[in-house]
């Protein structure tokens, strides 16, 4: 057990330091001695060594190109960098854990500023990010002990990982549990322990995580055919939805000066439901007619419930 714990304890810690050498180097081209600089002050030095050893940053470095696809160059004057660095900022998932993690390594180093930060409360599921990054990069299946909020118990099984994704402050792995033979979407937070296998998978050919979600919204069951979905919204909320689309298919097909109609090609999922019922008056559902007749229903229900 003991050597268990030593294990996700080690595995957290090396993904921390991978995610600081990367983000050290994306700043700009950087000299050795700046980094061993860097690292002696860093957070995620927890041995706290006056520098970072050469067999580390050799090894740490080959890690990092292939964890995140990127490529560490080192210039004339034994600079390193990351070779066409607009490929690692454009790639979604690679971007926003080199935010999450960059930004928890700098608040880390500024303490003196924690009381001038807000966030929002965000569920646990965090330390389990590590160990499924691993599965995926090294294509070996987890066993996952999982408990849904349906359950009122937990079980343990093996999943193969596909991808990562976060919705509302949660991140889902989705995974293929061939025990059931089914696919899905498990929440990080309902998780209560991961254990590495030495099984091997394979993802399914041309798997792609885009384009997999790309009807989706949220986690919505995949198994729902996109159906166009029209909505109408008042002028005043206009500006956030251009500035925030909700879904990558959303349209402007209409505007004036009171109201503005949006479309989009989705899966008319209860995640997505919610989010339009949060608008309240603000937003009127046109299309699908069964959408529509939902709401409206919904709506008479809420009415009678502060009316009787």
């Amino acid at each position: 057990m003991e050597t268990k714990k030593k294990l996700k304890s080690s595995t957290a810690y090396l993904f921390n330091c991978y995610i600081w050498l990367l983000n050290t180097i994306a700043r700009g081209p950087i000299s050795r001695a700046a980094i061993d600089e860097k690292w002696a002050h860093s957070s995620v030095n927890e041995y706290k060594q006056d520098y970072l050893p050469e067999s580390n940053f050799h090894r740490w470095k080959s890690t990092v190109e292939m964890l995140f696809d990127v490529h560490i160059k080192c210039n004339a004057y034994n600079e390193y960098y990351i070779e066409e660095a607009s490929d690692l900022r454009g790639t979604d998932l690679r971007l926003r854990l080199l935010n999450l993690m960059s930004m928890d390594s700098l608040l880390k180093d500024s303490k003196e500023l924690s009381d001038q930060i807000l966030f929002e409360p965000i569920p646990s599921g965090e330390k389990f990010l590590a160990p499924i990054i691993e599965a995926l990069r090294d294509k070996t299946a987890i066993e996952m002990t999982y408990q849904s909020f349906t359950k009122d118990y937990p079980a343990t099984f093996i999943v193969e990982p596909y991808c990562l994704k976060m919705f509302k402050q949660r991140w889902y792995v989705l995974a293929y549990s061939p025990g059931i033979d089914q696919t899905y979407l498990y929440s990080l937070d309902r998780i209560h322990a991961i254990e590495p296998t030495t099984q091997k998978y394979k993802l399914p050919k041309g798997f792609n995580a885009e384009a997999y979600f790309k009807d989706a919204y949220g986690t919505a069951d995949l198994n729902y055919e996109p159906v166009e979905v029209k909505i109408s919204v008042s002028a005043e909320q206009v500006p956030y939805l251009r500035s925030l689309p909700l879904h990558t298919s959303q349209e402007e097909i209409e505007t004036n000066e009171e109201y503005s109609i949006f479309r989009y090609f989705i899966i008319p999922s209860t995640d997505f439901k919610q989010e339009l019922y949060k608008y309240g008056s603000d937003v009127e559902v046109l299309a699908p007619e069964s959408m529509r007749k939902e709401f409206a229903e919904d709506a008479d229900r809420v009415n009678k419930m502060y009316n009787h």
